[in-house]
């Protein structure tokens, strides 16, 4: 379900979804004696339980952690999709919406720790002693960092041993960063050393690193918006083979798509997770235009895609909200890959620009970034919603 771009025929489910909220908060507000009670071990109950009817009944997918606050003397708690980075938006509204409570803290990722309690947070969740492994942290595919851990001697159990290392790397990193920044988690046994060529760390050095990369990473990105450069750079043409189906989410009929910049675009189409600040720091947003072409439209100006692009950045540059990074052509859909400075703005401007060329009703600007990732705006308010799931023919 959207939660950020909703139109009026969802605002029910929004409204019903935004109480359940009300209600978790005031039911939270009721038990926050018996909470600490609870943590101070002078009582017994099931928090878990509890959690899961109040809590994961606004939907069951979110994940919580209590802990100690950061900036008191309190507790804090965690509420989170983990995986289910689509459901970061509600995440976000859910703490948002929480009260002013003296002696708690809310945060929607698990934060940063020190060594002391990495170790013992991997024990508990992996049963598994990692002091002595050390990390190799290195620049990988598409703006992502890699990670290798070297163990003495890794254990058999490999999905057990590469748990404690996504745990150990979520716990020093906080969530925020493993999320947007992490691309590979390797483990490396101590008796195979030309595997990994790699300068391997204690463990306290990992954060400290880690940022540092992702410094040097982002010091590296362009310093302007693509909107003030694109147009001067090298275009590059990507072919694709996609199959046929009767219909296509997100790109999956792509053809050939035209970039300014190639690794941004295998980013969006590579497995793992796309986050628009691994390729800006200008705090830009890479979203596209999905236009169906086996609709009729017998009013539509536009001629072709390059009509429609020219559009689209006539009404990006109109509001200083954007520019174009590229476009593409599908066996039913075409593309155009737009950079917005401004969300709102942006896409306030190119959808008028779209209804203006009269392009079919089955149009969308939909995003990139994997917490955005069932969000989507129709180019007019009764667009219907676009394929989620293939459609074999």
């Amino acid at each position: 379900m959207r939660w950020l771009y909703y139109n009026k025929l969802e605002s029910s489910a929004h409204d019903h979804i935004v109480r359940q909220i009300d209600l978790w908060w005031r039911e939270f507000s009721r038990n926050v004696d018996r909470l600490d009670a609870l943590f101070r071990q002078d009582e017994q109950w099931d928090l878990a339980e509890w959690m899961r009817r109040q809590l994961q009944a606004i939907d069951p997918k979110l994940m919580w952690e209590y802990g100690r606050a950061l900036n008191s003397q309190g507790h804090r708690l965690v509420i989170t999709p983990e995986i289910n980075s689509e459901l970061r938006p509600l995440a976000n509204e859910i703490i948002a919406r929480a009260p002013v409570i003296d002696g708690w803290e809310f945060y929607t990722y698990r934060v940063p720790e020190d060594v002391e309690a990495m170790l013992q947070t991997v024990k508990a969740r992996s049963n598994l002693d990692i002091t002595d492994v050390k990390v190799a942290v290195a620049i990988g595919q598409h703006n992502r960092i890699d990670l290798a851990f070297r163990w003495k001697r890794l254990p058999e159990d490999e999905d057990e041993a590469f748990n404690a290392a996504f745990v150990a790397a979520e716990t020093l990193l906080g969530e925020q960063l493993l999320d947007r920044w992490v691309g590979t988690i390797d483990l490396v046994d101590d008796g195979n050393p030309v595997e990994h060529a790699q300068r391997f760390l204690p463990m306290d050095r990992l954060k400290p690193t880690f940022d540092s990369l992702v410094d040097s990473t982002r010091a590296q990105l362009p310093s302007e918006p693509y909107s003030a450069f694109a147009d001067e750079g090298r275009w590059a043409v990507l072919k694709l083979e996609p199959e046929e189906a009767r219909d296509y989410p997100e790109r999956y009929d792509l053809l050939t798509s035209v970039t300014c910049n190639p690794d941004l675009t295998g980013a969006t189409f590579s497995s793992g997770p796309f986050f628009s600040e691994r390729y800006s720091r200008c705090n830009e947003t890479f979203c596209y235009i999905k236009i169906d072409g086996t609709t009729d439209s017998p009013d539509m100006s536009f001629h072709d895609r390059e009509d429609m692009e020219e559009a689209a950045r006539n009404a990006l540059e109109a509001q200083d909200a954007g520019g174009l990074v590229g476009g593409g052509t599908g066996l039913r859909y075409s593309y155009i890959e737009l950079a917005l400075t401004d969300v709102e703005r942006g896409t306030t401007a190119v959808r008028r620009a779209m209804r203006e060329g009269n392009v079919p009703r089955r149009s969308w600007i939909l995003f990139h970034d994997a917490d955005l990732a069932d969000e989507w705006i129709g180019i007019y308010e009764d667009s219907p919603a676009p394929p989620m799931e293939k459609v074999e023919r």
